[in-house]
């Protein structure tokens, strides 16, 4: 009976050995792609939050400034009027664009 029991202690040690060389070859080889992923710089995080905005984003902001624009030259006469309005209506923009909802990943 003791043969028996060295027998499968043998088996059980040879099949542990292996399991434990599988999971290091697999270890070493998930470290050598994680070496070969490009990875990005690291940002400062006030860099990071604010990107620049999408085309989509940057058209609409265009299109309801020269809507604007239009509204303005409409409603008033005087030139110097529809400048004033044309500036403050473009010192606007920023503030619109810092108070917009930002949508995606944070």
């Amino acid at each position: 009976m003791s043969k028996e029991r060295a027998r499968a202690r043998a088996a059980r040690e040879a099949e542990r050995a292996a399991a434990r060389e599988r999971a290091a070859k697999k270890r070493a080889r998930q470290e050598r792609l994680d070496a070969l992923k490009p990875t990005l710089p690291e940002l400062p995080r006030h860099r990071r939050r604010y990107g620049a905005l999408p085309l989509r984003v940057t058209l609409g902001l265009a299109f309801g400034w020269l809507v604007a624009q239009w509204v303005f030259w409409q409603v008033t006469v005087e030139p110097r009027t529809r400048l004033g309005l044309a500036i403050v209506s473009l010192f606007a923009l920023p503030l619109l664009v810092v108070l917009m909802p930002m949508k995606g990943k944070r």
